[in-house]
């Protein structure tokens, strides 16, 4: 199987093509299942840490990437239920009969959180970054969850916002300052031109009716209830900038505080794309983290 593809997974509302890159060592017993946030893609993902000693599988949201494009009522029905059902479908798909650790990022957060939520037996280890558990969220994500009272509207102005990241890789790494705090250490990461590069016609292919419905299920998604009737019962790091121009700290305080056991790592001077913004930082975290917490 080549190292990007695409799967086409059964949940309670119908099929739908999720594309997945895989990395890493396939012959490892652990395997690592990573999401990426909204509007991102598979290969905006700086996870090589992990590479050598597990199987990587970067797992993209519904509608994101090279997949299938449906009609646009197929993504009006999509719900935070479904994502859950998508992420639990794909990580099935590939299990091998043992629990994985399950990454996420924004959205992508959200939804590793939830197959754990649903599906505990699939989980061994969480690591949480940015991860959105309600749904008040800032900046053009806000915006566009606002906008979704209007579906029309809504659509237009996620292609308004992301049209002229279109035009060009260049473009798009400038249009990437709404989601940091930290600009100079972010362009001078020579690994996020590199995954730029490889990752952009991938994010070109993201339909903007997806990010629109995708932005939808946001406003209306609130994590908080189930949690607390039945957190996860497994090592969790959840890790969160300090300065989230999205995803609002106190949303990561709270997951935290709400997981048994599990350890808050606070990015300093950090926003939305703490991985990119301090990446030796947050590698070094996780990795330590990961050490003390070993799977199996």
């Amino acid at each position: 199987m080549s190292n990007r593809y695409t799967v086409e997974v059964q949940t309670p509302l119908g099929p739908e093509e999720i594309a997945v890159t895989r990395h890493g060592n396939p012959n490892a017993p652990q395997q690592i299942f990573a999401w990426h946030g909204i509007t991102s893609g598979n290969d905006f993902w700086f996870w090589d840490t992990f590479w050598e000693e597990a199987e990587v599988l970067l797992v993209g949201l519904p509608g994101h990437g090279p997949v299938r494009r449906y009609e646009d009522g197929h993504y009006r029905r999509w719900t935070t239920q479904h994502l859950f059902d998508v992420g639990e479908a794909v990580v099935r798909h590939h299990a091998r009969g043992v629990p994985a650790t399950l990454i996420g990022h924004s959205t992508g957060g959200l939804t590793a959180l939830g197959v754990a939520l649903q599906a505990p037996a699939l989980a061994a280890r969480l690591v949480l970054l940015g991860t959105v558990i309600w749904g008040d969220l800032r900046g053009i994500v806000r915006v566009w969850e606002e906008a979704t009272r209007w579906p029309a509207l809504a659509q237009g102005l996620v292609a308004a916002s992301l049209a002229p990241t279109h035009l060009s890789p260049a473009v798009f790494k400038q249009a990437m300052r709404f989601y940091i705090a930290d600009s100079s250490a972010f362009y001078a990461n020579p690994r996020f031109h590199e995954t730029i590069e490889a990752g952009y016609a991938a994010y070109c292919a993201t339909s903007y009716a997806a990010i629109a419905e995708t932005a939808r299920i946001l406003r209306a998604t609130d994590l908080r209830p189930a949690v607390e009737a039945q957190p996860p019962a497994v090592p969790t790091l959840v890790v969160h900038g300090g300065q989230d121009g999205v995803v609002p700290l106190e949303q990561g305080k709270w997951i935290a505080a709400h997981i048994p056991g599990a350890e808050l790592f606070v990015v300093p001077g950090a926003g939305h794309l703490c991985f990119a913004e301090r990446e030796d930082l947050v590698n070094r975290r996780v990795r330590q983290w990961a050490d003390e917490h070993p799977v199996g």
